[in-house]
């Protein structure tokens, strides 16, 4: 579930490349502004998704409107879903269900 519009979430990373690399930091600052007077979450997590991108050409036949064999060569991307991560930037304190946020 994503930020509700009682809320404003802000993510800035050190630097503006999505891409890393395996053991490579990942560093910047998390901002979360409630403007309720008081907000009840569940948790707060960050999730790491790393996937493998590679692109195929491929070709596929098709007939015309003169019933003539026509070939179509395309580029055909793949994606491959490799990791996933879910670290968590705010949990419930022990014995709590939920993380209550007061606005000051």
């Amino acid at each position: 579930m994503g930020v509700g519009g009682s809320t404003e979430l802000q993510i800035n990373f050190s630097r503006p490349s999505l891409f890393y690399f395996t053991g490579e930091a990942i560093t910047g600052y998390i901002s979360f502004q409630n403007t309720q007077d008081k907000l009840t979450l569940d948790a707060i997590f960050l999730e790491f998704i790393g996937e493998m991108e590679y692109v195929t050409q491929e070709s596929r036949q098709y007939y015309d409107s003169n019933n003539t064999a026509k070939t179509e060569n395309y580029s055909k991307n793949h994606v491959i879903p490799f990791i996933n991560i879910r670290v968590p930037v705010a949990q419930p304190q022990y014995g709590q269900v939920k993380i209550q946020i007061k606005n000051k």
